[in-house]
């Protein structure tokens, strides 16, 4: 059996660490994308949570100046039916709860716009961290390839060097075989007596 030459086994092992390289960049780049679009996803659904949210605001709002109306009718109505008039002390307790069912509603509004914008603004951060991961997943894609890279060329260097007729001296080592060894004399190279 022919021995390899050992460029040739550095060549071998710097083609098989440049392709899991590649292969460990490809995946990294896979994830990076599958992050994304997860990340996008979750920011779409955010947003249309936060259309959800203002349309629903907006419906407890109407809710509300609806039922602010129909109570002060119903005020108006006792007042009138008690003979009071519309004067002094019963038209303050008609704009008392005018101006009270106002700012209940636009409270409404308001809170609805805050959680709007609270789910608008965690779908950006998602896009963010989505690019974010993405990029991250390029990024160690560009690496594997330059790894990959120095990993070919770093052999070619040592492929040239043995190639061009290293001294078969520097391979070896000086260390003693067992039938070379001083205290053997006399013995064959597994220690048996001859």
């Amino acid at each position: 059996m022919a021995a390899i030459p050992l460029g040739a086994m550095l060549a071998a092992s710097a083609a098989v660490s440049a392709v899991g390289a590649i292969q460990q960049g490809m995946a990294a780049q896979a994830q990076g994308k599958a992050a994304q679009d997860a990340a996008n996803y979750n920011a779409t659904l955010r947003q249309q949570q936060a259309t959800l949210e203002l349309q629903q605001s907006g419906a407890r709002e109407e809710q509300a100046r609806r039922g602010s109306r129909q109570l002060l009718g119903t005020q108006r109505a006792a007042i009138a039916q008690a003979g009071v008039g519309l004067g002094g002390s019963a038209l303050d307790i008609m704009e008392q709860s005018a101006d009270r069912a106002e700012l209940d509603a636009l409270t409404m509004r308001y809170e609805g716009d805050l959680r709007s914008k609270g789910l608008l603004a965690a779908a950006e951060g998602a896009r963010y961290e989505g690019r974010v991961a993405r990029a991250a997943g390029e990024n160690a894609m560009k690496g594997a390839y330059l790894s990959a890279g120095a990993s070919l060329l770093s052999a070619a260097g040592s492929y040239k060097y043995y190639s061009a007729g290293m001294p078969s001296s520097s391979l070896t080592t000086n260390a003693p075989t067992i039938g070379s060894s001083p205290g053997l004399t006399g013995y064959g190279r597994l220690g048996l007596r001859t």
